[in-house]
């Protein structure tokens, strides 16, 4: 048996983050490897949560099919790889519409 010396600390759907610019919330911001969403706004120096988990709605930058692989770029949800996933579209959207995405999935 393995003897990792493991102990539970919280759920995971939340992240606490430094603002290192000013955030407004709902703002998707990267953290590291992982995306979150703003739950609330705050100044530079400022903690704020942001969750890492959950269906959220964002505006296509393509055409989006569900099931996709997707990714942000300026502001908007894409298909073209890029340097995070930002996770799976959860419906599809023609350019400009909006579509769910399951962040981090």
């Amino acid at each position: 048996m393995a003897n990792e010396k493991a102990f539970y600390r919280r759920k995971g759907d939340r992240l606490d983050y430094t603002c290192t610019g000013e955030v407004n919330a709902g703002d998707v911001v990267l953290v590291g490897s992982i995306y979150g969403v703003a739950e609330a706004g705050g100044a530079t120096g400022d903690v704020i949560a942001v969750s890492t988990v959950g269906v959220f709605e964002l505006t296509a930058g393509a055409a989006i099919t569900q099931g996709a692989k997707v990714y942000l770029s300026g502001g908007k949800v894409v298909t073209t790889e890029g340097a995070v996933k930002l996770g799976v579209a959860w419906s599809a959207a023609a350019t400009g519409e909006q579509v769910l995405v399951k962040i981090n999935a």
